[in-house]
């Protein structure tokens, strides 16, 4: 993992409410967040920013995911409460994050689409891949994590048991969701502690897809594929 590197800044001038013609979402922290509701509406509000397409080089590569599940549902991504927390008991909680149970927390299709694309990116590294059987949400409590929500799958409830409880983890697969003002972002983190692998990725709407960084590394505005200056 790249680290100490600040995060690029934008000064990019978003696309108002008002221009967005029928693209409505809910604001990622405030009102309920209910977890933006599809995938798709949001990339359609990325399509309408008033921002240019940024086409400077890069320090890593850029590509195109292919479409491997549905981008939204009739649920929300997580289901959250009034207080921008996820509406469901807390499980475990730990010094920097609390994690609840998937079930009945996270829509059926946004799951499935987690794990597609959590297999399609293990695939590439030629990392184990999981089924979804087992999964947890996590909220941040402290530093730059507060309040990001997570996705972690494991291969089994015993090692969820394990790996959450008794903090005996031996691999990770977790996806942290990073709102911006027109989209969510989904930052893939995948390990393997047996040989001291780890691998990111960062996926943005509609399809694109840095390779081998993570979305806090390249900043918000690159992963949406934003000029800076906003010409």
């Amino acid at each position: 993992m790249r680290t100490g590197r600040p995060a690029k800044q934008s000064n990019c001038k978003q696309t108002s409410s008002a221009n967005l013609v029928s693209v409505t979402f809910l604001s990622p922290f405030t009102r309920r967040m209910r977890l933006w509701p599809s995938l798709a509406a949001l990339a359609a509000a990325v399509l309408l920013s008033a921002c240019s397409i940024d086409e400077s080089p890069s320090d890593h590569e850029i590509a195109r995911i292919p479409t491997l599940a549905p981008i939204s549902g009739p649920t929300p991504m997580v289901r959250m409460n009034a207080e921008e927390k996820p509406d469901g008991p807390v499980v475990v909680r730990q010094d920097k994050e609390v994690y609840y149970s998937c079930a009945g927390l996270v829509g059926e299709w946004f799951l499935k689409l987690v794990v597609a694309e959590m297999n399609f990116l293990a695939r590439q590294e030629e990392l184990e891949r999981m089924d979804g059987s087992a999964c947890a949400v996590s909220l941040g409590l402290k530093g730059m994590n507060t309040d990001r929500i997570k996705l972690h799958l494991f291969r089994n409830a015993t090692e969820a048991n394990e790996c959450l409880f008794k903090r005996r983890c031996d691999m990770a697969r977790n996806v942290a969701l990073i709102p911006t003002q027109t989209a969510i972002l989904r930052s893939y983190f995948l390990s393997d502690q047996l040989d001291k692998r780890f691998v990111q990725h960062c996926l943005a709407p509609p399809n694109t897809w840095h390779k081998g960084v993570s979305c806090e590394y390249i900043g918000k505005a690159v992963a949406l594929g934003v000029k800076a200056d906003g010409s």
